[in-house]
């Protein structure tokens, strides 16, 4: 239960500072001249940008929860590395996908679902690939000390 906290506060801190830094990030390639946390559609649900930036926050730390607690699946040891990913893969997705529609990152219609579902299964190959091939040289490296 202390492993579990520990991982959820991790993912609440990684979330909230990560979702903060991007939409900063946004906020001066855009030139905004006021702060706001998210899309146009996304701030219009709200009466001030106070409000706006603290449910941002909430939501950005969910997502951290999210891929905190997604990252537990890899460490389940009776479970094949294929097996870990597919449940890693389905919690993320599954969590992820309703949280970046209530951020207004994208309407919710067939087509920008179909297409967020399609950017988020090449960003996770991509993660995964790297991932996978630095593993895998690092256990070659590993076998090949105990060889020497």
């Amino acid at each position: 239960m202390k492993r579990l906290l520990s991982y959820l506060l991790r993912g609440i801190t990684i979330g909230i500072t990560t979702g903060f830094l991007i939409s900063l990030t946004f906020a001066f390639i855009y030139q905004s001249k006021n702060y706001a946390p998210s899309a146009p559609t996304f701030m219009s649900h709200f009466s001030s940008s106070t409000s706006a930036t603290a449910v941002s926050a909430l939501l950005w730390a969910l997502i951290g929860c999210v891929f905190a607690i997604s990252s537990l699946a890899f460490e389940v040891d009776r479970w094949s590395i294929t097996k870990q990913t597919i449940v890693h893969f389905l919690i993320t997705y599954v969590g992820f996908t309703p949280l970046a529609i209530l951020c207004g990152w994208f309407p919710l219609n067939f087509f920008w679902l179909s297409f967020f579902s399609l950017i988020f299964v090449i960003v996770y190959f991509i993660i995964w690939l790297t991932s996978m091939t630095t593993a895998r040289h690092e256990v070659r490296a590993f076998n090949a000390k105990l060889h020497d």
